[in-house]
C-alpha cells in the first residue's frame, strides 16, 4: 500500500483476489486507515474536496498538514499500530478543522451536490442548479453538470453501459477507453 499526495484512501487490500500479493502489513494498514477514509469521505461529501484545510487557520492547516504526513510516513514504513494511531489524529484533525470552519461563519456545500475526483479531474454533479452560483463561488473553476446533463450524456453516449447495468446488476464501470469496433456488433468487446 503506498500513500499518496492527496489523501490516502483504503484499497481493500484484504481481498485475495484483487490484491493477492498484498503483505500481512500492508493488509493491516489498509484496515487501520479504514475509519480515516470514512472520516474524510464524509468531509469531502460536506464541504468539497480539499476544500476544509483552506476554510482555517494557517496553524490549524499546517497541523493537520503534518498529521497527514506523518500518517503517509506510516503507510509507507508499512506500520499498522503507527498507521492506526496516526489514522485516529487525523480523525480528530478533521473534527477539529470542520469545528473551526463553522465556528468562523463558513458553510458546507448544499445538499443536492456532489464532488468527485478522478485521475487528476474533479466534476461537481448537482441535482438542482439553483445554488450553482454559491458552489460556483465555494469551487471556482470546477465544472458543475446538472443531473438532465448527466442523463442526456448517458442517453446520447452511454447506450452499453446502461445495456450492462440492465444485464448486470450491481456492476460498476472502473475505466473507459474508445474502442475500435464494426458498426454491426451491437456490444463492443
Amino acid at each position: 500500500m503506498t500513500a499518496t499526495a492527496r489523501r490516502p484512501k483504503r484499497q481493500r487490500l484484504g481481498d485475495t483476489f484483487t490484491s493477492p500479493d498484498a503483505r500481512a502489513t500492508e493488509i493491516a494498514c489498509d484496515h487501520a486507515i479504514a475509519p480515516f477514509d470514512r472520516a474524510a469521505t464524509q468531509a469531502e461529501r460536506t464541504w468539497g474536496i480539499d476544500r476544509l484545510p483552506e476554510l482555517v487557520s494557517p496553524a490549524t492547516a499546517a497541523k493537520y498538514g503534518s498529521a497527514f504526513a506523518k500518517m503517509n510516513a506510516a503507510i509507507n514504513a508499512s506500520d499498522p499500530d503507527d498507521c492506526a494511531a496516526r489514522a485516529a489524529v487525523c480523525i480528530r484533525g478533521l473534527a477539529a478543522m470542520e469545528a473551526e470552519a463553522r465556528a468562523a461563519g463558513h458553510q458546507p456545500m448544499p445538499s443536492g451536490f456532489w464532488m468527485h475526483e478522478q485521475e487528476g479531474t474533479t466534476i461537481i454533479i448537482a441535482q438542482d442548479m439553483r445554488d450553482w452560483p454559491l458552489i460556483e463561488a465555494m469551487h471556482p473553476g470546477v465544472p458543475i453538470f446538472s443531473m438532465r446533463e448527466v442523463f442526456n450524456a448517458l442517453e446520447a453516449y452511454g447506450q452499453t453501459v446502461v445495456a450492462v447495468k440492465h444485464a448486470f446488476p450491481g456492476a460498476e464501470v472502473k475505466s473507459s477507453q474508445p474502442i475500435d469496433r464494426h458498426p454491426e456488433d451491437p456490444i463492443p468487446y
